[in-house]
């Protein structure tokens, strides 16, 4: 389908372009990362290939906000882009030394040749689903720094004058206060915002109706799944939030096993406290739990355990679309 290839490294203001003749990376130069740049892109790659803007496939790492326009203006050309995890393109170049743009592009161009028949390009996330995202990095960026605020001046409580650290608190306090209702508005953003997709909507709501999954755990699950469309099974979304085990065996060394480290650490916080939430209101959780702690198991384990029942909880109503129903209730 696809029959000329280009790798771009992305940086805040400029990328790298390379592009693929006869097997072989060739630099095509480096352009502004804007629209201008993008269009200047293009027309000097015409000079290097007669095949048709739909058979081309360009890659790029995911970098955030500064790839984003690119993605966008190439959807909107009609070009197929394929934008990659970055750390999938690195462990694919083997044993590297140092870093260069130029070659990195050559490097990603490579790749995505090599990944030509395997690979499947992007897609444009719904615009309702880039607005919450959005908000959801707000919403943490604010978390983080009224929890600093909150943190910091008491574990220098007992090394600052006492005259001077009520000074200090009044301060704190006026700027937590600030923090927390520019919180609330931001939640107050995230409710209206869900309001506006009756899809999205039902899927937040299907969400909630499992037993310790709440309103911003729930909004993250419709975020990162772009609404349950990329990951529509539980185990590979338990993978992706780092709470799937993975056997750590080699010859005749058994490991324990263990969850990776590569994983969405916001979901994976995020579970943590949705479990607490389900052993003190679900049952068949509590149950669960203490049955397992009173078999010698380790509290993560059983932590962890939970935490994939509740994944997997959430994966099944908006399969059935219709809401958990508990087995077992309190008297």
């Amino acid at each position: 389908m696809y029959s000329f290839f280009i790798g771009c490294d992305i940086s805040k203001t400029y990328f790298d372009g390379s592009f693929n003749k006869n097997q072989i990376p060739v630099y095509a130069g480096r352009f502004s990362n804007d629209i201008s740049g993008f269009k200047l892109f293009v027309k000097e790659l015409k000079l290097y290939t007669d095949v048709p803007e739909p058979s081309w496939l360009v890659c790029f790492e995911n970098t955030g906000v500064y790839s984003k326009p690119l993605l966008e203006w190439l959807f909107s050309q009609g070009i197929s882009c394929r934008e990659e995890n970055a750390l999938t393109i690195s462990r694919s170049m083997g044993l590297r030394r140092g870093k260069d743009d130029k070659i990195d592009s050559k490097d990603i161009c490579r790749y995505i040749f090599e990944k030509r028949d395997s690979i499947q390009p992007s897609k444009l996330s719904n615009p309702l689903i880039v607005k919450l995202k959005k908000l959801l990095s707000r919403r943490d960026f604010l978390v983080r720094h009224k929890q600093s605020l909150e943190v910091t001046l008491k574990d220098q409580q007992t090394v600052i004058d006492p005259s001077l650290y009520d000074l200090l608190e009044s301060r704190n306090n006026t700027l937590i206060e600030e923090y927390s209702r520019q919180i609330k508005e931001i939640e107050e953003l995230i409710q209206n915002l869900m309001k506006q997709d009756e899809e999205v909507k039902t899927n937040y709501d299907l969400a909630q109706s499992v037993v310790g999954i709440g309103k911003t755990t729930a909004a993250y699950l419709i975020a990162v799944t772009e609404n349950f469309s990329c990951f529509t099974d539980g185990r590979k979304f338990a993978c992706y939030g780092g709470i799937a085990p993975f056997p750590n065996r080699s010859g005749i060394r058994i490991g324990k096993t263990r969850v990776s480290h590569l994983a969405n650490k916001k979901i994976k916080s995020l579970l943590s406290n949705c479990v607490n939430a389900a052993i003190m209101y679900d049952k068949e959780i509590t149950l669960y739990y203490n049955r397992k702690l009173a078999e010698g198991k380790e509290k993560g384990v059983v932590f962890n355990a939970i935490k994939n029942k509740l994944i997997h909880r959430v994966f099944a109503v908006i399969k059935r679309q219709t809401p958990y129903v508990r087995i077992m209730t309190y008297a």
